[in-house]
C-alpha cells in the first residue's frame, strides 16, 4: 500500500514532456509539444503535450491524461504499478509497509488472495534454487527442457515440496489464514481438517493478470503417478480461467509494439518462444479459447496468429477457435507447424529470425485455411460439400465489417466453385436471422462471467454507464471542474461596469460557479445520477470556502484516477484554435460568460428531468389504460399536468439564455 503522500510526491514530481518523450519523439509547436499518437494509427501528429497543464491529449482518438494515465495505458499498468514506475524514474522511495494484524482484517478478500498468491510465488521459486529436492526435481527439468536460469527467474517459475503439507505449514507461521490458503486452492483441507499441499511434487507456472499480479498457479507433476499431469487453481474470487491468458504481461508491450499476437496452447509454449526472442506471445492454457480472452488481446492489437500443433488435433482445435476470433473482428492467420512439432519444440529450434520467416511463409488466412481443409474432408460427396460451405457461410456471416466479408466471399467462391452469389445471399439471411431472432452473433456457450466481475486493480477508467442524462450531467459537471471556485457575480459586474455613468460600482456578494450550481439543484432536492459526478460536486462544495481551492487543479490530480482522468477530459477543450482564424474574427472567452451559460446549463438539465419524467408519466397512462385502471390514470394525469406548468415556466429562461449566449 502506497501511502498519500508518496503518492502527491509522485504526481507532483512527474512533468509530462519527459514521462511522453521516453516513448515518442516529440517536436515543439508554440508552448505545446506535438506527435504522432501512439494509441491509434496515426499518419499526421495530433498527439499534444501541454506543460503547462501537465497533461497529453490526442485530439483524433481521444486519448490522454496526466502523465499516471499515460504511463497507465502505453505500459498496460496497474495504478500501484504506474506508480511505482514514476518513482523509480524520479528516484522517490516507495515504501509499502507490511499491513498491521487489524490493517489485514480490514483488507478485501481479493487483495488478501493476491498478497498469499505472491508469497506462494517467492517460496516456490527459493525451493527451487535454495532447496536440494527443488533443485534435484525441479530445477534439472526446466534445465532438460533447455530453458535458461534467466528465463526460470523471468516467469517466477518454482517447485512445491513433495511432502503433503510443506507448503501449507510454511504459510500459517508466516501468519497466513488456511481460510484463505483454502480459497486460493493452494491448500486442500478435507474432513476433520485434514490438509494437503494441492500442488506437492509439481513444478510450478505463476498465472499473471495483465498488470501483473498472480491470480493463480499451473503444477505439472513428474513422476509417473496416475494422477492428472497437470493441474490448476481453482475457480475463486480472483482467477476464472476463462478470463486469464498465460504470458499476457510478458507478452503485452511487444504485442503492442509489433501490433500481432501468436497465440499457443501451453505454457512451455510460451517460455520457449520467449527465450527464442518471440516475445509477443500468450497461450490460452489449453482450454477452448473464450470470449473473455479474445477481449484481452484485442485491447492490444488487431492481429492474431494462431499456432497449433501440426497433427489432427492441433487443426481442429485450430479451426474451433477461429470463429471467435472472427466475430470479435480481428484479423486472423493460421500457422500449422511440421508434422510432429509443437510451438515448444520448434521455437527451441529456432532463433526470432528464422522462426519469424518461418511464420510469414507458411500463414494462411483464416477462409483459406478452413475451406481447404473441410473441402478436403468433404471428398467428392455432394452432401459432405454441400455442409461444408454451409459452416463455411456461418463463419463468413460472423465478420461485422461488410467489405471484409465480400473479400472472403470471392475467395470462398474460388475454393468451393459455389457462385459469389449464391453465398452472398445464404450469408445475408443467415445475418438477418440472427438480427431478427435477437440472437447474438457469439456462441452464449462460450461466454463466462467473467465480464460480470469486478477489475483486479485499476487499470482503466470506465464510468459507470451512461444514462439519459449523462450529457446534461457531464455538461454542468465541466463548469464545476473548470471554473468552481471563480466569482460569477464579479464577472457579471466587469461586463456593466461601463454602463454605470459615476461613482464606484455596487459590490455583489461573492456568487462561486460550484455554490450557485449546488444551491440550485438543492432547491428541487436533485442529485447527478451518476455518481463519480456527484462526488466531485460534494467535494467541489465542500473545499470552495478556502481561498487556495482551485478546482481544476485539485479534481486533476485527485488521488482517485477515476476522477482525475475524468477531470483531465472535461478541462481539455475539443479543439485547438486555428491561427488563421484568430486573426479575423476574436471568440469570447467561455470564463467571461459564466454569469449567463452556467445558468442555462442547470436549466436545461431541469428541463430533460422534467421531459424524462413527462415520457415515463405517459408511458405509465397507456398501460393503465390497457388495464382500464381510471384512478391511476386520472391520478398521473395530474402529475403530468404539473410538469407541464413547470417546463412552460423553463422555457422562456432558455430562450432568455440561447439569446444572451448567441
Amino acid at each position: 500500500m502506497i501511502d498519500y503522500y508518496t503518492i502527491e510526491r509522485i504526481q507532483s514530481a512527474a512533468q509530462i514532456v519527459e514521462v511522453v518523450s521516453d516513448f515518442l519523439t516529440l517536436r515543439k509547436r508554440g508552448v505545446n509539444y506535438v506527435g504522432l499518437c501512439p494509441f491509434h494509427d496515426d499518419k499526421t501528429p495530433s498527439f499534444y503535450v501541454s506543460p503547462a497543464k501537465n497533461i497529453c491529449k490526442c485530439f483524433s482518438c481521444g486519448e490522454g491524461g496526466a502523465p499516471l494515465h499515460f504511463v497507465m495505458k502505453i505500459e498496460q499498468l496497474s495504478y500501484t504499478d504506474a506508480l511505482k514506475y514514476l518513482a523509480k524514474k524520479y528516484g522517490i522511495e516507495v515504501k509499502e509497509t507490511e499491513a498491521t494484524d487489524e490493517e489485514k482484517q480490514a483488507q478485501g478478500d481479493r487483495e488478501s488472495m493476491f498478497i498469499l498468491n505472491s508469497y506462494a510465488q517467492k517460496v516456490f521459486s527459493a525451493n527451487l534454487f535454495e532447496n536440494q529436492e527443488g533443485k534435484t526435481i525441479g530445477l534439472s527439468y526446466f534445465r532438460e527442457r533447455g530453458f535458461r536460469d534467466d528465463i526460470i527467474k523471468k516467469f517466477q517459475l518454482g517447485y512445491c515440496l513433495e511432502e503433503k503439507d510443506a507448503f501449507t505449514k510454511q504459510a500459517l507461521l508466516s501468519g497466513y489464514k488456511l481460510a484463505y490458503l483454502e480459497k486460493t486452492g493452494l491448500t486442500i483441507v478435507g474432513e476433520n481438517n485434514y490438509q494437503t499441499d494441492r500442488f506437492r511434487g509439481r513444478v510450478m507456472f505463476p498465472v499473471h493478470t495483465l498488470s501483473g499480479k498472480i491470480v493463480a498457479f499451473g503444477g505439472r507433476i513428474l513422476k509417473n503417478e496416475k494422477t492428472a499431469k497437470y493441474v490448476n487453481s481453482p475457480e475463486s474470487e480472483i482467477y476464472h480461467k476463462s478470463a486469464e491468458l498465460y504470458g499476457i504481461y510478458f507478452a503485452r508491450q511487444a504485442i503492442v509494439k509489433q501490433d500481432r499476437c501468436f497465440l499457443v496452447e501451453g505454457y512451455t509454449d510460451v517460455i520457449s518462444m520467449h527465450q527464442a526472442g518471440i516475445e509477443n506471445v500468450v497461450a490460452s492454457s489449453g482450454t477452448a479459447l473464450t470470449q473473455g480472452q479474445i477481449r484481452m488481446i484485442h485491447r492490444l492489437t488487431n492481429n492474431v496468429t494462431v499456432l497449433y500443433d501440426g497433427d489432427s488435433a492441433g487443426i481442429k482445435a485450430a479451426v474451433r477457435g477461429i470463429d471467435l476470433l472472427l466475430e470479435a473482428g480481428l484479423n486472423i492467420k493460421i500457422v500449422l507447424l511440421p508434422e510432429g512439432e509443437d510451438p515448444d519444440s520448434f521455437a527451441r529450434k529456432q532463433n526470432a529470425t528464422d522462426f519469424n520467416l518461418f511464420i510469414k511463409e507458411n500463414e494462411v488466412d483464416f477462409v483459406r485455411f478452413k475451406a481447404n481443409l473441410l473441402m478436403q474432408e468433404a471428398g467428392n460427396d455432394p452432401v459432405k460439400k454441400a455442409k461444408t460451405v454451409t459452416e463455411i457461410v456461418d463463419t463468413i456471416a460472423l465478420i461485422p465489417e461488410e467489405i471484409i466479408r465480400l473479400v472472403y466471399i470471392k475467395e470462398c467462391s474460388l475454393i468451393t466453385g459455389v457462385d459469389e452469389g449464391t453465398l452472398v445471399r445464404a450469408i445475408a439471411k443467415k445475418r438477418q436471422t440472427a438480427m431478427s431472432t435477437g440472437a447474438p452473433q457469439a456462441r452464449s456457450g462460450d461466454i463466462s462471467r467473467e465480464s460480470q466481475l469486478p477489475p483486479e486493480d485499476i487499470s482503466t477508467f470506465e464510468l459507470a454507464k451512461p444514462s439519459s442524462l449523462d450529457d446534461y450531467e457531464s455538461s454542468i459537471l465541466r463548469f464545476i471542474v473548470r471554473y468552481g471556485e471563480i466569482d460569477m457575480a464579479n464577472i457579471k459586474e466587469e461586463e456593466e461596469i461601463e454602463d454605470i455613468p459615476k461613482g464606484e460600482p455596487k459590490k455583489e456578494p461573492p456568487l462561486l460557479v460550484i455554490e450557485y450550481i449546488m444551491e440550485e439543484l438543492k432547491q428541487d432536492d436533485l442529485k447527478f445520477s451518476n455518481p463519480i459526478y456527484q462526488q466531485i460536486m460534494e467535494e467541489a462544495f465542500a473545499r470552495s470556502k478556502n481561498p487556495d481551492f482551485h478546482a481544476e487543479n485539485y479534481f486533476r490530480n485527485h488521488l482517485d484516477p477515476i476522477i482525475s482522468k475524468l477531470a483531465i477530459d472535461l478541462s481539455t477543450d475539443k479543439y485547438v484554435e486555428s491561427k488563421i482564424h484568430s486573426r479575423y474574427k476574436q471568440i469570447p472567452k467561455e470564463e467571461k460568460k459564466l454569469f449567463d451559460l452556467v445558468p442555462y446549463v442547470v436549466i436545461n438539465y431541469k428541463n430533460a428531468l422534467l421531459q424524462n419524467r413527462m415520457d415515463e408519466i405517459n408511458t405509465f397512462i397507456r398501460e393503465a389504460e390497457r388495464n382500464g385502471d381510471a384512478e391511476q390514470i386520472a391520478e398521473k394525469m395530474k402529475e403530468l399536468v404539473v410538469c407541464e406548468q413547470k417546463k412552460k415556466m423553463i422555457a422562456p429562461l432558455l430562450r432568455e439564455r440561447i439569446i444572451t449566449k448567441l
